[in-house]
């Protein structure tokens, strides 16, 4: 071993120099302490990037505004051009889930089926205290995750819920399935602004399939409605019982008017939101390529 003050070299390994007598652990420590500025530990610090810094950050958040300009336009655009097509069949999945979905918001067991929705006609309490008890248990979750969109969505379900049970619910009931396209359609369309971490997101085919079958769906039934009257399916579907619109019309009441009514003011309400959504997604986006990153300096 060398000595590293005095070079002298020891024939076997000591804790101590023969020669000029210092310790080596002692002696290294203090050459340890006077290391020079040079070699100090890196300096963390926050810049603001300019837009065109070439980082793969600053790529991601470019492509994303770009898909967040054209995603949505595009989306309904092309579903308004395949909705006669034979994919406008997903429309009734969402359909038969509004059928169910507002059965149990109402207190009513539901069943959704490809062609068909089967509930029960008398209300369970008990039903109607799951349900409450799912959609709490929900918000819970999101306060204790810090999401206050999902904690905002649970609120909501709770003031829907509120409000079915005070509504008669067979007409509800039927009334649910086209507005269960127009609203779970929105939804759909609406997850392709969920945060980065999420793990729609992160998933392309999911992230960009939810927005095609959402709008596909939503564009399908908006036809129906928003055209001429007689392209509205009135009669009998073979094999079911009336179709919607004819239960709606000959069994509760309603005139052909009102019924065309409702679901354009709903329709309007779920676009009003989409609007909404696709402003606040070319907003945020935007701000994220206008925005800092830390970095290290060496």
């Amino acid at each position: 071993m060398r000595c590293p003050k005095c070079q002298f070299d020891h024939p076997l390994q000591t804790t101590e120099c023969l020669k000029c007598g210092i310790i080596f652990a002692r002696y290294l420590e203090v050459l340890s302490a006077a290391k020079p500025a040079s070699v100090e530990e890196p300096v963390v610090q926050t810049r603001v990037l300019s837009p065109n810094a070439p980082l793969p950050f600053r790529n991601d958040a470019l492509w994303e505004f770009k898909y967040r300009i054209f995603a949505l336009p595009s989306a309904l655009v092309v579903a308004r051009l395949v909705a006669r097509s034979p994919l406008g069949m997903l429309a009734m999945v969402l359909h038969e889930s509004g059928h169910a979905i507002t059965a149990w918001l109402t207190g009513r067991w539901a069943v959704p089926l490809l062609w068909v929705t089967m509930h029960g006609e008398e209300r369970s309490w008990w039903l109607v205290l799951a349900v409450t008890s799912a959609i709490m248990y929900w918000g819970f979750l999101a306060w204790q995750s810090q999401r206050r969109g999902l904690l905002c969505a649970a609120g909501a379900m709770l003031i829907v819920q509120l409000i079915f049970l005070r509504l008669p619910a067979g007409a509800s009931i039927v009334f649910g399935g086209d507005a269960g396209a127009f609203v779970l359609g929105t939804v759909l369309m609406a997850t392709f602004y969920v945060p980065r971490e999420s793990a729609i997101y992160k998933s392309w085919g999911l992230r960009w399939g939810l927005l095609a079958i959402g709008a596909i769906s939503f564009m399908q039934v908006f036809l129906v409605w928003s055209g001429p009257i007689e392209d509205i399916p009135f009669g009998e579907i073979e094999g079911v019982n009336l179709s919607d619109p004819s239960l709606l019309t000959t069994v509760y009441g309603w005139s052909v008017t009102q019924l065309v009514d409702r679901y354009m003011r709903l329709a309007t309400v779920c676009l009003v939101i989409l609007a909404g959504m696709y402003v606040w997604g070319l907003v945020s986006a935007y701000r994220e390529t206008r925005g800092t990153r830390t970095h290290t300096d060496g």
